[in-house]
């Protein structure tokens, strides 16, 4: 796959290869990482995650089989690096907050 594809070739990928499955193992980790129920903002941002994940790991490939990385390319990581830093700083560095304890959950265990 071409690194610097249209952005809805890798929206449109079958999901046999190996990265249509990186894109997904991505997402799923992210909606996890997330509480498991996004919200609208947390979705776009997991998708624009998994999006770049999947671009960089083809420019790490294409990096590790020819040992050639063009300045255009070197330049083309970096921004793509720095922006997937940031999404992800966006989404947040911790999981989420540990579930509180309702007063029930409290009466269940010591009922057990």
């Amino acid at each position: 796959m071409n690194p610097e594809c249209s952005p809805n070739t890798l929206a449109k990928l079958d999901g046999r290869t190996r990265e249509a499955r990186l894109m997904q193992k991505v997402r799923a980790e992210l909606v996890a990482h997330v509480g498991g129920s996004p919200s609208a903002t947390q979705r776009a941002l997991i998708e624009r995650a998994a999006n770049l994940t999947v671009r960089l790991a083809v420019m790490d490939q294409k990096f590790a089989e020819t040992g050639v990385q063009s300045e255009h390319d070197s330049r083309t990581y970096l921004a793509w690096t720095n922006t997937l830093t940031r999404t992800m700083r966006h989404l947040g560095l911790e999981g989420p907050p540990a579930k509180t304890k309702t007063l029930q959950d409290h009466l269940a265990e010591r009922g057990a």
